[in-house]
């Protein structure tokens, strides 16, 4: 993976949506206004657009010249042509024998060839084409999205602590961006951010411990600012010594213990052995430490050698101890760690205990619990009936549920936002809130700025949705898209290389088997409407790597079309729902679904199981975008407005435009 300057831009670009310019105090005239307003003009044709506030920035930037040729190079580009160039209407009127004989023939062209001679094939054999270059642009029909420009002294900083502040779990594109960045940022920089989100502290942590440029010196107070408590260094320590293949130098050892000894005796000892099974680990890698060798502090080394006589007893073994023999202690000892009673109710609920004593034990202790895992919860237990094992289990989440929204505006009662008894209006017409979803615990891999589970509203005057890939790299990559369409009856369709190629309502471009080549699949939405619930897009990686991270460039993405015809263009950037540069370790992913019926369309971006082209898109979720912000609103004593004229706040999904505006995705859905 490229880690250079560019690329790190690249991902600021897709991930955060922000573009790094030089500033200058000058004053600006009325002709550098015009010119980034001509600029802005560009960017709009390219989906995108500044606020006034930085439009006035990048009238002032030496860098208004070169601005727009940076963003096109971020935006990602589909550089070939299909298989059939005058795609949908080519295909649409195809014979069947015509395009499977072409079908076998590209396929002899490659694989074929490399079986029977076993050399190598670059490029396989195409159907002739005399279709002239597409140089018109379709109509515009999505919003254009707003680009946020920050400071190049911040290019950093700003995305560091962005992140870092988060209490979630960073996705693979966003530990890209803190590896970047930790290799430029001061230790001063770096130690004056508290990392909030535990498993985020397992990449930073291991970063430091690992770089060449900094002494031990350096990085001991650096990892005791990341660690609140030795639970963090042993969770940070496995997860290092996994990637060492369990080895660590001399230095590293001594680092670890010196930075394990400078915490109290008794925050070492309780972690220790917080359960049994951990416990064995912790064994394994004070193994692995050589710990005695490098002690110092003969408490710390008492402690250990009495986690080796068997002498400490876990936190967990107590508790399920109680349990087990139906103890009245068990829920309060739970208590002492509201978490991991919230994550318990299940079990304590199964054994006897009575939902009353459970909810008045979490309640006092509510603000302390993490937003994101009630949220998560959540999402869980408001699954419907359908999908429980029994009217039992059906009902023992109802009362889960119940809880779990009291306690989730109780916790949000104690976060500080700008909503607080302000008067708010919703904006967010791209968006269906009643159908979108909070993703926590199974949020895509591959990122992108606005996150899975939001459910884009198909705007009026599109009349295809168009799902496109391009790929292209030194070696010779087969890449596939499919199409699994639910109809209304109940039956299924599947468009794919190994399936139809076109039906009433979908089509493909032709299945190409080499590297420098683009696919795409196209729903007919006036078709689809009439017999066709939803459809499933997947890409999967047939053959020459064994994920998609190893491929030089992969970009996917959906997007809105109006017309069709020889001149219009394929790829319309102003018209893409989302894009991504595919960089998950696995080689088939659920990308996204189409509701046909209520024209919307959600990003997926889950891996699936190989050669497993049918997602499963569920309209089931029952805790909505809706309902957060109903509990939100509730806790913090805001006043729903029905228009932006009359409110304080402007509660926008993406990046806000004006200053009364505040983002969603910008305070990570007050998940804090």
């Amino acid at each position: 993976m490229n880690n250079n300057a560019e690329y790190f831009d690249k991902l600021l670009f897709t991930e955060l949506r922000l573009a790094a310019v030089e500033t200058s105090e000058a004053p600006v005239g009325d002709a550098e206004l015009v010119k980034a307003l001509t600029v802005n003009e560009e960017l709009l044709s390219l989906g995108y657009t500044l606020s006034p506030k930085d439009l006035v920035v990048l009238a002032g930037s030496p860098d208004i010249d070169s601005f727009i040729l940076r963003i096109r190079l971020y935006i990602g580009d589909v550089k070939a042509a299909p298989m059939y160039p005058n795609f949908p209407e080519q295909v649409m009127q195809m014979d069947e024998a015509v395009y499977r004989f072409h079908q076998v023939l590209h396929y002899m062209s490659t694989y074929g060839v490399e079986l029977f001679t076993g050399q190598k094939v670059s490029k396989g054999w195409m159907p002739e084409s005399e279709v002239a270059e597409k140089v018109v642009s379709d109509d515009r029909l999505l919003s254009a999205k707003v680009l946020a420009l920050i400071d190049n002294s911040e290019k950093y900083r700003l995305p560091y602590r962005k992140i870092l502040s988060r209490t979630e779990r960073m996705d693979d594109k966003q530990k890209m961006i803190i590896r970047a960045c930790l290799k430029e940022l001061s230790p001063e920089d770096i130690a004056g951010v508290t990392v909030k989100f535990k498993q985020n502290l397992l990449d930073v942590f291991n970063t430091i411990f690992t770089s060449d440029e900094l002494t031990s010196a350096q990085k001991l107070p650096l990892l005791r600012a990341l660690c609140q408590h030795t639970g963090d260094i042993w969770k940070c320590m496995d997860y290092a010594l996994t990637r060492a293949d369990y080895h660590f130098k001399t230095s590293q050892k001594r680092l670890i213990v010196k930075l394990l000894e400078s915490y109290p005796v008794h925050d070492f000892k309780e972690n220790l052995i917080l359960s049994n099974k951990k416990c064995e680990r912790t064994l394994l890698m004070l193994k692995f430490l050589d710990f005695n060798e490098y002690s110092r502090s003969p408490e710390h080394k008492k402690a250990v050698a009495d986690l080796r006589n068997g002498e400490l007893r876990s936190w967990e073994s107590r508790a399920k101890y109680l349990v087990s023999v139906k103890s009245p202690e068990a829920v309060a000892y739970y208590a002492e760690r509201p978490g991991m009673l919230l994550r318990q109710m299940t079990l304590l609920l199964r054994n006897g205990y009575k939902s009353d004593d459970i909810f008045k034990a979490l309640l006092p202790k509510a603000a302390s619990l993490k937003t994101q895992t009630l949220v998560s919860l959540k999402s869980f237990f408001e699954r419907p009936e359908s999908e429980w094992s029994s009217p039992e289990r059906y009902d023992e989440a109802l009362t889960i549920s119940l809880m779990l929204s009291t306690l989730l505006r109780k916790r949000l009662e104690a976060v500080e936002t700008p909503l607080f008894k302000k008067r708010v209006y919703v904006s967010m017409p791209d968006f269906d809130i009643d159908r979108s979803t909070i993703r926590i615990g199974d949020k895509s891999s591959e990122g992108g700025y606005i996150r899975a589970g939001m459910a884009y509203r198909i705007p009026e005057g599109t009349n295809r949705i168009r799902f496109f890939v391009y790929w292209n790299d030194k070696e010779r990559v087969d890449l596939d898209l499919h199409a699994r369409a639910d109809l209304l009856g109940g039956e299924k369709s599947h468009i794919g290389w190994n399936a139809n190629f076109k039906d009433s309502a979908l089509v493909m471009s032709g299945d190409i088997t080499h590297s420098d080549a683009a696919e795409y699949i196209d729903i007919d939405l006036a078709k689809a409407a009439n017999d066709i619930d939803s459809v499933t897009f997947n890409i999967n990686l047939y053959a020459g790597y064994k994920s998609f991270n190893e491929i030089d460039e992969c970009f996917v993405g959906v997007m809105a079309v109006s017309q069709t015809g020889e001149e219009i263009k394929l790829y319309d950037p102003k018209n893409c729902f989302f894009t991504h540069n595919l960089t998950s370790r696995c080689k088939t992913l659920n990308y996204g679904f189409v509701d046909i019926q209520n024209r919307l369309i959600v990003f997926d971006g889950i891996p699936a199981q190989n050669n497993d082209y049918y997602g499963n898109y569920t309209r089931n979720d029952a805790f909505t975008l809706r309902e957060y912000l109903s509990i939100l609103f509730r806790a913090q004593c805001v006043t729903p407005m029905t228009s932006a004229e009359h409110a304080d706040i402007v509660l926008v999904m993406g990046k806000p435009s004006a200053e009364n505006e505040v983002s969603l995705i910008d305070r990570n859905f007050f998940m804090e």
